[in-house]
């Protein structure tokens, strides 16, 4: 098997590709994609000019979860919450309510991360016709071997 350099779909790196998470479905984006490292450097300036240097963990906590809310989960489907009455409903995904649900359900962290950097998530699709391609040198010729396969 050939080395492909367009194995994934790069598109998918920002807008995320849907996963179920603890019974939840979230579209959870590649990590370190553009946007994540673009919040990221925001909101290192941010805490730093709020903070200093020096984060107390609570600080740390909050920022983390600013940052997946903002840089990895793109949107959500079936996830609730108690409402005044004690009874279940949607929660619309907004980035507020990300780093709201991150707070919460420290549990779901390991969850986004282990998603965010599974590259297999991102394959592109592939058809059966691609697949049975005849090979090509990168000169664009047929190599030896799917000639050999043609003769």
């Amino acid at each position: 098997m050939a080395f492909r350099i367009d194995k994934y779909d790069a598109s998918k790196f920002e807008d995320g590709e849907w996963c179920e998470i603890l019974g939840g479905e979230f579209k959870i984006a590649r990590m370190h994609n553009a946007v994540y490292r673009d919040v990221k450097r925001k909101l290192d300036k941010r805490y730093e000019k709020d903070f200093g240097r020096e984060l107390t963990a609570e600080q740390e906590d909050r920022k983390e979860a600013q940052l997946v809310a903002e840089g990895l989960i793109r949107d959500w489907r079936d996830v609730t919450a108690l409402n005044a009455d004690g009874e279940e409903e949607p929660v619309a995904y907004s980035i507020e309510a990300v780093a709201d649900l991150l707070q919460n359900r420290p549990d779901v962290v390991p969850y986004i991360a282990q998603k965010a950097v599974d590259l297999e998530r991102f394959d592109r699709e592939e058809t059966d016709n691609q697949a049975k391609k005849p090979r090509a040198s990168s000169a664009g010729k047929a190599s030896s071997s799917a000639k050999a396969k043609a003769s």
